[in-house]
């Protein structure tokens, strides 16, 4: 009977590794003769590794079953078995095609002998009595090689593993924009219906309004003048309502004509514009050179529009009135600001201020429809660039945005 492969275990170097060290491989020692293993376990203990040995070919072949193996020591002369035999049928399985087998014999071989060894795979060969250095470097070598190899693969499988958590959210991440995309189209589409058919009661509704005013104006007492002005006044907001919402929704399908703009004379015509209508007290404005930026003029005319509006309308009820248009470079991207001295806001609003609808102040306060700065997000938003605005009660407010000078439209 042959003796069974043994791990030696009383080695202090073989006991399981503390946590976060290098995993231990496993060394496979196969000689007949019990004198030359423990010769070369004792070579190889300080290493630290898992040494297993093996009396015999046949119980070689019984290790490889259980486990791999970093390098196999492998003596030539052994009854039943020999190593040649031996290693020709390790290397007759795939799965241990490659591991380095180091042949040890104590007689003098032939150049065709050891041609034979290195046709079955050997890397090497050493002779008995050997240089105990030689063997620990040797065998060192292809320790470090399978702990490298092992590392590798390691890496690669969290790769792996890494790269699919990666395309499966991906995937998620492409359904929910198309989810989102269509849901936009969805709601552009509503909001234009809805618009488009609040318009023709509306028309009506002004319409009557007004016949009511030229035809019935002297039957009418105080309170039903009044009554009358307010009906005439809301069918007014509310058609401005509806052309803002009008002008939301089509934001969505309205193609961007991109070119370089001079943002300076397009600020300034804004303000101009919105001058010509104004009847109160005019602000005083302070522009500043601003950098040119590649955008849709129409659709970055609004966004001034829509800015400068606000500021003038926050602005009414101050001793004195001041607006400042400038710009500022943070990591070489230029920021946009229209700044004023107004009523302003507190901080915990700033969130709200975008969204459809969303009004701060009353509409006795100010007037307005809630639909501009949403207009003007979704512009900003278009163009790859952001909004934000910082404020303070009473102490005015000031919007920031931001627009790419990307070559490609959106």
């Amino acid at each position: 009977m042959h003796a069974k492969s043994k791990t030696i275990l009383g080695d202090p170097s073989t006991r399981s590794p503390p946590t976060g060290s290098p995993e231990k491989v496993n060394i496979l020692l196969v000689d007949d003769k019990p004198a030359e293993l423990l010769a070369h376990e004792s070579i190889l203990a300080g290493l630290g590794e898992n040494l297993v040995r093996a009396t015999s070919g046949r119980e070689a072949l019984e290790c490889l079953l259980r486990q791999d193996f970093a390098v196999i020591l492998l003596d030539v002369n052994m009854p039943e078995m020999d190593g040649f035999e031996t290693a020709e049928l390790i290397r007759g399985r795939p799965r241990f095609e490659k591991t380095p087998i180091i042949f040890i014999t104590g007689y003098n071989t032939t150049d065709l002998d050891r041609l034979k060894g290195y046709g079955l795979g050997a890397v090497d060969y050493l002779f008995l009595p050997v240089i105990p250095q030689m063997l620990k470097t040797k065998v060192s070598f292809f320790v470090e090689m399978t702990r490298q190899t092992q590392l590798i693969k390691r890496q690669s499988e969290s790769l792996a593993r890494h790269n699919q958590v990666q395309a499966t959210q991906l995937h998620v991440i492409q359904e929910l924009n198309r989810q989102c995309r269509e849901a936009n189209k969805e709601l552009e589409a509503f909001c234009y219906t809805v618009s488009h058919d609040l318009r023709a009661p509306l028309r009506s509704i002004a319409a009557f309004s007004q016949l009511l005013a030229q035809d019935y104006q002297p039957k009418l007492n105080t309170e039903g003048t009044r009554l009358l002005r307010v009906i005439q006044g809301e069918t007014q907001r509310l058609g401005r309502l509806v052309d803002e919402v009008l002008r939301f929704s089509r934001l969505g399908r309205k193609h961007l004509r991109k070119s370089f703009l001079d943002m300076t004379d397009l600020a300034d015509s804004a303000f101009q514009e919105l001058m010509t209508t104004h009847t109160g007290r005019k602000p005083e404005l302070d522009l500043k050179p601003l950098p040119t930026a590649r955008a849709d003029e129409a659709l970055m005319r609004q966004v001034f529009v829509h800015l400068l509006s606000n500021a003038i309308k926050f602005t009414k009820h101050g001793e004195v009135a001041r607006i400042e248009i400038g710009t500022q470079s943070h990591f070489g991207q230029n920021i946009y600001y229209v700044k004023d001295n107004g009523v302003g806001f507190g901080a915990k609003y700033a969130n709200k201020l975008f969204g459809v609808f969303q009004r701060l102040h009353s509409q006795d306060e100010f007037e307005g429809t809630g639909v501009g700065l949403a207009v003007v997000q979704r512009i900003i938003n278009r163009h790859g660039g952001r909004i934000w605005a910082e404020s303070k009660v009473n102490q005015g407010a000031t919007f920031y945005f931001t627009v790419p000078n990307d070559k490609q439209d959106r």
